[in-house]
């Protein structure tokens, strides 16, 4: 492989040929750039980097489902391209929901995997006018075979409509991203409000979505009460992951004045 584009998902793909998600092998693509992937029964962890001259092993959790496995491999390969010799990483479960926002080893890993398993071009291809509901982000995540939560950031970053992710840890916001069409001025609240999906999640209720709630229960801005906002919540212990959906983008532009 050259060393042109070398840290570059995009290139790398290029360079593979890959024109489709199904033809996305991580392990093929791993082998190509130098990293051996295993499955084993690992505890403790869901996968696990070690490096040595320009030769990896990435061992992942063998009993862990595909999409997780294929997700783990690609992120340890992300640290293998980014962070190669600067350490050995072992990458729990919690890591690819936590890291996401912040500059670091994980947030770059989680990263490299998003672009690598689920292409720009591709991705806004085959979500460009679906709604923006995790029912679309489950239909894309099987068919990229990719974990729910790296599909929904890219539904948001990539799809056809003003969106946001949040991430609710406790109750309280880990982190969250927005869609391009979202303004800077628009933030998340920093603690889950009465009367969102997300907040009946976490006090343990069982409810479904898509549903339309005020904006103010989500948006902390003195005039979201006048808005509807579309909210789509999941909850994997700890955490609630939303996605939030603007259906009325004149709501954001009034917002954003």
């Amino acid at each position: 492989m050259s060393n042109k584009n070398f840290f570059s998902p995009t290139a790398l793909l290029q360079e593979l040929g890959i024109t489709e998600p199904q033809d996305i092998d991580i392990e093929a693509i791993a082998q190509y750039c130098g990293a051996t992937i295993v499955y084993e029964s690992l505890h403790g962890c869901e996968a696990q980097i070690v490096g040595r001259g320009n030769r990896a092993i990435i061992a992942i959790r063998k009993d862990s489902p595909r999409p997780r496995q294929r997700f783990s491999g690609a992120h340890e390969l992300g640290h293998w391209m980014c962070d190669r010799g600067r350490a050995a990483f072992a990458c729990i479960e919690k890591a690819f929901l936590r890291e996401w926002s912040k500059d670091n080893p994980e947030t770059r890993a989680n990263r490299y995997a998003a672009d690598l398993l689920l292409p720009e071009p591709l991705f806004k291809r085959d979500a460009r006018g679906k709604n923006m509901t995790l029912v679309t982000a489950r239909e894309l995540a099987d068919r990229y075979k990719a974990s729910l939560t790296a599909t929904t950031i890219r539904l948001v970053e990539l799809g056809s409509f003003p969106a946001m992710v949040v991430c609710m840890e406790q109750g309280r916001r880990k982190w969250f991203l927005r869609g391009p069409d979202v303004p800077g001025s628009v933030w998340p609240v920093e603690k889950l409000q009465r009367g969102s999906l997300a907040y009946e999640l976490m006090e343990g209720g069982k409810v479904d979505g898509p549903i339309d709630i005020e904006a103010s229960n989500w948006i902390n801005h003195p005039d979201a009460e006048r808005f509807p906002i579309s909210e789509d919540s999941i909850r994997s212990g700890d955490f609630v992951l939303s996605l939030l959906w603007w259906k009325d983008e004149r709501q954001l532009l009034e917002l954003d004045e």
